[in-house]
């Protein structure tokens, strides 16, 4: 009999952890979508030329191609869950140097930290939810694939209303690293 309750529980604990994880994924397009609509107001007021903002876009791509790989090999062979925690830790830590930034230098430091801590994140999460219920993985990825396309959807929409509010794109930034926090946060008392 006492193990009805149990199971109840730890299907409840499951469901919880899966969202935790499709959170990540949703945050993760959030600052993405958000950083693609906020450029021109990023280029005006840092007064970024075009040859920056194609360093800004590139850089990072070519640091993260390099860092990644290894990341995710390491994420199969050691613990999977320090790995997520700290690239959540990095991630929130690249937002806010993003929304502090003052000149070229420190947003390309925060983009080159931004990319591969993303990878770290939401890479692993991903891989993670797909381990959770192996037989659901179409399922699930039908999950992951909406809640991207929701945050890259709410994420210019947000960047319109933190500019209505006069946040503008550095409190926007701002805050979606404290979201970000509290998101990894809750991965800390999951499940698995």
């Amino acid at each position: 009999m006492n193990d009805a309750p149990s199971q109840t529980r730890h299907i409840r604990d499951i469901g919880i952890f899966a969202f935790t994880l499709l959170a990540i994924e949703f945050l993760d397009e959030f600052a993405f979508g958000a950083r693609e609509a906020a450029w021109p107001l990023i280029r005006d007021d840092l007064g970024l030329t075009y040859v920056q903002i194609g360093l800004l876009l590139s850089v990072p791509n070519l640091v993260s191609s390099i860092v990644e790989p290894f990341l995710g090999i390491l994420g199969d062979v050691w613990k999977r869950r320090v790995l997520i925690l700290g690239g959540g830790v990095f991630f929130a830590l690249a937002l806010a140097l993003t929304a502090i930034s003052q000149s070229f230098w420190l947003l390309l430091l925060s983009f080159i930290l931004f990319y591969p801590a993303s990878g770290s994140f939401v890479s692993l999460s991903q891989a993670t939810l797909m381990d959770t219920a192996s037989d659901r993985h179409e399922h699930n990825m039908a999950r992951w694939t909406l809640a991207g396309s929701l945050g890259v959807v709410t994420g210019p929409l947000a960047l319109g209303a933190a500019s209505m509010l006069n946040w503008g794109w550095r409190g926007l930034f701002g805050r979606s690293g404290v979201k970000r926090c509290c998101a990894g946060s809750h991965f800390c008392n999951s499940p698995t």
